[in-house]
């Protein structure tokens, strides 16, 4: 049957069994999956174990590639609908394909030999296997991946949003004043665990904004602004029941379909590795293990970006930009953006010394604004990969870790000969803390270059026993160096009260904080709306179900339900109210919102009382509209409320918004317990639904790397038909694991499919 034909899933599906001849190939490799679907390579060199890396996720993860690609490149629209345009423009602007291309030609010898094996192994299934079902129903056909595709993918996965949330402080300050900002930058928060021994208050100018920036932006929701979070932690074996580390990790991301990782177990002479990577990356990078060293890591949140104001002036030969003196032509794109089934759209893109301009129109516009990214410059993340895959000890992991400049990460590693360590990794510019757009045109807030690798946090062999990071400060006040204005502290502080009674830890014990629903913030906030009695006898009734409430949050909670419901009202009566006249759409996440709630009503700031005269009067009138909207939603009678009632997770397929593919590519709705600050961390959005949570879960016992315990929802594959599109589920809800198994008699024994590849 050829693949035109092909009209249900089961007929795409790659093929995983048998011998397939392959040009290119040094030799035969052996690639077996499990019955999980993870693929465990066999290589006789790093070429071939790359090549049969990008091999297997040509087979599993296409479309993924594809629409990833796509994105990345700014051509989004051209593979779907007008409605990606605006972050195709975004990301032209941004230009992640841009600096892709430049950085290739500064890559090793070595690492563009992985990078373009991975490509040719992404190429090879192209040619020879079936295209996937998102392809045959938009009547598609993929052009060669190429080394810069994966370049260009990791430029914007790694990208952040630093610039926009400027743009949001700029907007801010320049309505509501300096103390609008100032109330929304954690700096030092209300107490909270450490990481390891900045903050710092911002300074400039505002810009005088002549309207709503971010609306007319748009600034659509991309990879890169996905928001979420991570834990990870590593235990000495002081601490444990084997005397070997224990290392745990579980990112928070999109709750995507596919998944946002792809688990892979690779074998080659120069190393041994196991664990999850970026479908659009070869290695895995942020968690897994070697057998020698294992790693996990949280998202260190470094502000890699800075905007500046530029100052405009027109002449014949183009606009011209200001600085130190002096006028500097700028550059010109004229670029067009296909739309699919409908017309191509011309838009120009302006570059100047800072970076491209993100708002403003130079033919017209006296002041605009550029973006600085301190990826702008040509980074070396695949030497470090592969250095981290090679390393043999805790030394030579944190040498590979320093490598690193795209990913800005706090790491917990150990290897095996017992030692524990943190280290901070990432390309942090060096500079004070301007949240603000600060002048472009005097010269006075130029980089000085990054901040020194060897200067970055590092930890090793703690007095504790462990290191735990989730996203909290990294950083005393008294540290040299500026890194980051963002920080939580929940997770962190809940996991140290976890960890700090146990003395013989086990891979049980991390599987109990993986599942963990206890959520302090919680716990906290509802002793502030308790504190004094509402006398509207719906919002008591409400008081009376908080009251004592611990702050554990699993799906049959009525108090979670309750929590949640008045602190969306209170956030609607205060901070909200407060912000709107500058601001118009209030997308700063929840849990932003609520830690700034809990910061402001911990101080006793009456900044957002707009409506009330106190934090108390406030409280109650939230939890009246609180009242009434679970009364009208859930019914009159508390035993009765339920939190997954409202608290739903929808596993949705980016196809699957369209009813003709629905039934075939979403996975369904699945009612689940936790918070955005609780250690199984389950986002919420502002009707309480969950978008975002933990993507991947890890706990290495390094007494057996071999019995390496992972769980990945929605599955390892992500081809509709196969068994592995969804079956990780379950699992994911569940808090269970599966091994991830490096030992050849175990995989062998857990086989499900087993393809050669042979040269020919």
């Amino acid at each position: 049957m050829s693949t035109l034909e092909a009209t249900r899933p089961e007929d795409c599906l790659a093929m995983h069994a048998g011998e397939l001849r392959l040009s290119g190939l040094d030799a035969s490799i052996t690639i077996i999956r499990d019955r999980w679907g993870v693929p465990h390579i066999r290589a006789g060199s790093i070429r071939d174990a790359f090549f049969g890396q990008g091999f297997c996720i040509g087979q599993d993860r296409l479309w993924q590639l594809e629409l990833y690609r796509h994105m990345a490149h700014g051509r989004a629209a051209s593979l779907l609908n007008k409605g990606l345009l605006r972050l195709d423009i975004q990301n032209r602007r941004l230009g992640f394909g841009r600096l892709a291309a430049a950085e290739w030609e500064h890559q090793s010898a070595e690492a563009k030999l992985v990078l373009q094996a991975y490509a040719d192994g992404i190429n090879a299934a192209i040619a020879t296997q079936p295209r996937p079902y998102e392809f045959v129903q938009l009547d598609h056909a993929m052009a060669p991946w190429t080394p810069i595709d994966s370049l260009a993918v990791i430029k914007m996965v790694n990208s952040g949003n630093q610039w926009a949330t400027k743009l949001k402080f700029g907007q801010i300050a320049s309505k509501l004043g300096a103390e609008a900002v100032e109330a929304l930058v954690p700096g030092v928060p209300v107490g909270g665990a450490l990481i390891t021994p900045s903050g710092a208050r911002w300074t400039g100018q505002p810009h005088p904004f002549k309207e709503d920036i971010l609306s007319a932006m748009g600034q659509p929701d991309g990879p890169q602004n996905s928001g979420g979070g991570s834990n990870c932690w590593v235990i000495h074996g002081s601490r444990t029941a084997t005397g070997w580390p224990l290392v745990a990790g579980d990112p928070h991301l999109g709750l995507t379909v596919p998944a946002q990782w792809y688990l892979v177990h690779m074998e080659c002479p120069e190393f041994t590795a196991a664990g999850p990577c970026n479908p659009c990356y070869p290695g895995p990078v942020f968690y897994g293990h070697n057998t020698h060293v294992a790693w996990t890591m949280t998202h260190a949140q470094g502000d890699r970006w800075d905007v500046y104001r530029e100052r405009v002036r027109r002449t014949a030969g183009g606009p011209e930009v200001l600085f130190n003196g002096a006028w500097e032509p700028m550059q010109r794109l004229d670029e067009s953006f296909d739309v699919r089934d409908q017309p191509a759209v011309r838009e120009t893109i302006w570059l100047t010394r800072h970076g491209p301009v993100i708002f403003g129109d130079p033919l017209v516009d006296d002041e605009v604004l550029a973006a600085r990214w301190g990826l702008a410059e040509p980074a070396h993340d695949t030497d470090a990969m592969l250095a981290m895959l090679r390393a043999s000890n805790l030394d030579e992991a944190r040498t590979a870790l320093r490598r690193y400049d795209s990913v800005s990460g706090n790491y917990c590693f150990a290897d095996i000969a017992g030692r524990i360590a943190y280290q901070y990794s990432g390309r942090i510019p060096a500079r004070p803390a301007w949240l603000l757009p600060v002048p472009g045109w005097d010269g006075q807030h130029e980089w000085t270059g990054d901040v020194p690798k060897e200067e970055l946090p590092i930890g090793e062999n703690p007095e504790n026993g462990f290191f735990v990071t989730a996203n909290n400060r990294t950083t005393t006040p008294d540290y040299p160096h500026y890194l980051t204005y963002m920080a939580t502290r929940f997770r962190a502080d809940r996991l140290r009260e976890l960890l700090d009674p146990l003395e013989q830890a086990t891979a049980a014990d991390c599987q109990r904080l993986q599942s963990d629903l206890t959520s302090i913030h919680a716990r906290d906030m509802a002793a502030w709306l308790t504190r004094s009695l509402a006398p509207d006898p719906a919002a008591a009734r409400l008081q009376g179900i908080l009251s004592g409430w611990d702050g554990h949050m699993p799906p049959d909670s009525a108090a979670a339900l309750v929590f949640d419901f008045a602190c969306e009202a209170l956030a609607e009566r205060t901070l909200r109210a407060y912000y709107a006249p500058a601001y118009n759409v209030p997308d700063f996440t929840v849990m932003e919102q609520r830690r700034v709630l809990y910061e402001q009503m911990a101080e006793g700031a009456h900044l957002m009382l707009v409506h009330d005269t106190s934090w108390d009067t406030a409280a109650h009138a939230a939890l009246s509209v609180a009242a009434g909207r679970i009364e009208a939603r859930f019914g009159a009678d508390p035993s009765g409320w339920r939190w997954s009632d409202a608290h739903v997770v929808s596993w949705r397929h980016n196809l699957g918004r369209d009813d003709r593919y629905a039934a075939i590519l979403n996975i369904g709705d699945v009612p689940i317990g936790g918070h955005g600050d609780t250690p199984f961390n389950t986002m919420t959005d502002h009707g309480a639904a969950s978008t975002h949570g933990v993507s991947y879960r890890q706990i290495i016992d390094l007494a057996d790397v071999n019995a390496m315990q992972v769980c990945l929802p929605p599955g390892n594959s992500g081809q509709p038909g196969s068994p592995h599109y969804a079956d990780g589920i379950d699992s994911w809800r569940d808090v269970e694991y599966h091994p991830l198994h490096v030992h050849w008699a175990d995989i062998n024994a857990n086989a499900e499919a087993m393809l050669t590849l042979i040269p020919g």
